[in-house]
C-alpha cells in the first residue's frame, strides 16, 4: 500500500460495455480516450489515481499508468462483484481521508463537481457525497470517506453489492445538481449515444 494521502481518485473501469459492444474505457471523443478525460476529472484535487478494472482489460489501460496513476484489477476475493468491490480495491491498495470516484463513461464530467463536492465532506464530516439529479441517485459519483470502508467490507461480505445500500447505512449527503451543472453527467452507453455527442447533440 502507498503512503496516506489526503485524496485519492478512483476510476471505476470494470463494467462489460455489452450496451457499447466494446470497453467503454478506451472509446474515444475529440481524439481522448473515456479513460483520460476520468483522470483529467480528478486530477486537479487528488494525490493518487487508481484504475480499478478487470483482468480483460489490464493490458489495454496499462499505458495510462504513470508515477500519479495506477492500473489495478479487483482483490480476487470480490473479482465481478461490482463497484462495491472497486471501491474497496482502492481503498485496500491506497490509504487517503477521501475517494473522488468517477465512473469511466462521463467524459463531460468536470474537476469542478469534485471540488464542490469535497468541500462538501469536509466541512459537514460526512462518511459520503453524492450527487442527485432529477430525483436519479448518481452513486458512482461524489466522494466517499475513509470511513466507508469498514461497511463496504461488510457489504461485500453479506454478499450485498448495491452502493445504494452503502450510502444508507452511512452519513451521506445528497447533493441536487445545478441548472447548469446537468450536462456533466451525461453518460455513454451506446455507440448511438457516442455519436450524438460527437455531432453535438
Amino acid at each position: 500500500m502507498d503512503s496516506q494521502v489526503t485524496c485519492a481518485g478512483i476510476v471505476l473501469a470494470g463494467g462489460e460495455s455489452r450496451r457499447f459492444g466494446s470497453p467503454k474505457a478506451i472509446a474515444k471523443w475529440n481524439n481522448k480516450t473515456f479513460i483520460e478525460y476520468s483522470i483529467a476529472s480528478l486530477k486537479a484535487h487528488t494525490d493518487k489515481i487508481l484504475i480499478i478494472t478487470r483482468e480483460e482489460l489490464l493490458a489495454n489501460l496499462m499505458g495510462f499508468s504513470s508515477r500519479s496513476v495506477r492500473v489495478l484489477k479487483d482483490v480476487p476475493r470480490y473479482q465481478g462483484k461490482g463497484p462495491l468491490a472497486g471501491l474497496y480495491t482502492g481503498m485496500i491498495s491506497q490509504r487517503a481521508d477521501y475517494y473522488l470516484v468517477i465512473p469511466c463513461d462521463m467524459p463531460l464530467m468536470s474537476c469542478i463537481m469534485y471540488r464542490k463536492w469535497l468541500a462538501v465532506a469536509q466541512e459537514g464530516n460526512y462518511d459520503c457525497v453524492i450527487p442527485v439529479l432529477n430525483g436519479k441517485i448518481f452513486p458512482l459519483n461524489g466522494v466517499y470517506k475513509i470511513t466507508c470502508l469498514p461497511d463496504i467490507t461488510s457489504c461485500l461480505h453479506e454478499n450485498t453489492f448495491k452502493v445504494l445500500k452503502l450510502l444508507q447505512r452511512k452519513n451521506t449527503s445528497y447533493l441536487e445538481v445545478e441548472k447548469d451543472e446537468e450536462h456533466f453527467f451525461k453518460n455513454v452507453n451506446t455507440t448511438e449515444e457516442l455519436e450524438k455527442m460527437i455531432e453535438g447533440k
